[in-house]
């Protein structure tokens, strides 16, 4: 009985850690400060590691899964949106090392 309370209570701690690191994280991004903004994101994933915690979709598809930083949309990624008829990506682009990601979405229908 106790054992799962202590779980979730343990498992939501973990998430707000990782949204509070995750926030500083583009904080030291925006003030040129890579090396710190890379060591809040060590600190987010070993964190969901250690209580098997999964990220938010938001979160994790916003780091860079090759050198660890932040992708901010002008700063550290360029964002590109690309289709060819039956389907379409989002590409982010790492400009610290290159890394590319690609994530499929669902055009909106265009209404008439």
């Amino acid at each position: 009985m106790h054992s799962k309370k202590n779980k979730r209570i343990v498992k939501d701690l973990a998430i707000q850690r990782i949204q509070w690191l995750y926030k500083l994280s583009i904080n030291a991004v925006r003030r040129n400060d890579t090396e710190l903004a890379r060591r809040y994101v060590n600190l987010i994933l070993s964190i969901s590691r250690k209580a098997n915690v999964r990220l938010p979709k938001l979160i994790k598809r916003s780091i860079c899964r090759n050198c660890n930083i932040p992708l901010i949309p002008g700063a550290t990624a360029k964002v590109r949106l690309r289709s060819d008829g039956k389907s379409s990506w989002i590409i982010i682009k790492c400009l610290k090392c290159g890394w590319i990601h690609r994530y499929p979405y669902k055009p909106r229908k265009k209404v008439q």
